[in-house]
């Protein structure tokens, strides 16, 4: 099992990975609290991740604090060793929060971890991920990248040409989100044998990093090889864990199943609700005329009437048209404005032809009736 430490993280993400069996410390670099504490050496950690939320107010009055303000709690504890410790095999899984307003700041908090990129502010609503199942150097990446979980606005973008400078020997560098001016929000840095993980913040850090622990680090480890007799065996709370696992995993694969064959039949029925809708003259009729309403708001009553006066002729006068579709308010309403407007509401009124301008409401509550009369209509083809 791979020996993990937790810096800058949540004390009730520690207890609870303690509580399902990873080997698991935690710590803090310093800029949260002004006082740096490391629960052991750095070189005897396998993974390290870190997730700072802000940064420390600093002495004299100033408004955040200085790598050299914090206190080295333990001493004995160096962070030199860390970069040959990462070139041999380290992983570091870290996330771009907007822990400061200074751009100075944000990247004192995140320039202690090696090869770690230049930070510059943003504000991107819109973040696109990469696929990374189609690429063999991080498709192990896949559980915890996706735009959907992702934070908006992204407040962090990187520089990584400039700090990587071009193509380096023995390096690996892979872009894991974007945004659509094409900076890097995110990516995988991969450097001798050590693996730097850059993700921009989630609507949930504790949750990608509970779904990392839980299905990319097997991946990234091979833990799913047997290699002894205690690995071999299952205990009954495994068992019953995996039992519950396969059942879900059947569910869903039911469930999908299920999904795919109701958006079949919903396609198929939105294609006919199309198609009958267009083989119907009357339909259409007073479709364009609602159509030409929309895109016509100096006379759109003038075609809100048409509608009324259109289904009037489809059923042989307003009583029969009422009596098939119901919404006789709605007919009423608009019969009233109409009537106020154009003075004569026992034909439809020519464009230009206002006695009273209709005010914003009436217009709005005629379109609205409109609406629910040709709801009405289309109802009745089916």
């Amino acid at each position: 099992m791979p020996s993990i430490l937790l810096l800058d993280c949540l004390s009730s993400l520690t207890e609870k990975l303690k509580r399902q069996g990873f080997d698991v410390d935690a710590g803090t670099i310093g800029f949260c609290t002004g006082s740096r504490y490391l629960p052991c050496q750095l070189y005897e950690k396998d993974i390290i991740i870190y997730n700072p939320s802000f940064v420390a107010y600093g002495r004299e009055g100033r408004r955040y604090i200085l790598t050299e303000e914090i206190r080295d709690s333990t001493p004995e504890y160096s962070q030199i060793h860390l970069k040959q410790h990462f070139l041999r095999g380290a992983t570091i899984l870290t996330f771009i929060n907007h822990v400061a307003d200074d751009i100075k700041i944000q990247n004192e908090a995140y320039n202690w971890i090696p090869f770690m990129p230049k930070i510059s502010f943003t504000k991107d609503y819109k973040v696109i991920s990469v696929k990374v199942q189609k690429n063999e150097s991080c498709k192990f990446l896949a559980p915890i990248i996706s735009e959907s979980h992702v934070k908006k606005p992204v407040m962090q973008k990187l520089h990584l040409v400039s700090e990587l400078g071009g193509v380096l020997p023995n390096v690996i560098w892979d872009r894991l989100f974007f945004n659509m001016n094409n900076d890097d929000l995110g990516c995988f840095i991969k450097r001798n044998e050590g693996r730097l993980i850059i993700l921009p913040q989630y609507e949930s850090n504790e949750e990608i990093i509970k779904i990392f622990l839980n299905r990319v680090m097997p991946k990234l480890y091979d833990l799913a090889i047997k290699t002894s007799l205690i690995e071999e065996f299952a205990s009954p709370d495994e068992i019953k864990a995996q039992s519950k696992i396969l059942e879900m995993e059947e569910n869903i694969q039911k469930l999908n199943n299920d999904i795919e064959e109701a958006t079949e039949e919903l396609n198929s029925a939105r294609r006919y609700k199309i198609q009958t809708i267009k083989n119907d003259q009357t339909a259409n009729l007073i479709l364009k005329y609602y159509d030409l309403a929309l895109k016509q708001d100096d006379v759109a009553l003038f075609y809100l009437y048409k509608v009324t006066e259109a289904l009037e002729k489809k059923y042989g006068g307003e009583t029969e048209a009422k009596k098939r579709l119901g919404q006789n308010t709605e007919w009423n309403l608009i019969g009233k404005v109409a009537n106020a407007s154009y003075a004569d509401v026992r034909h439809a009124p020519k464009p230009g032809e206002k006695i009273k301008e209709w005010t914003q409401d009436e217009i709005d509550k005629c379109f609205e009736a409109a609406q629910k009369i040709i709801h009405a209509y289309l109802a009745t083809l089916f």
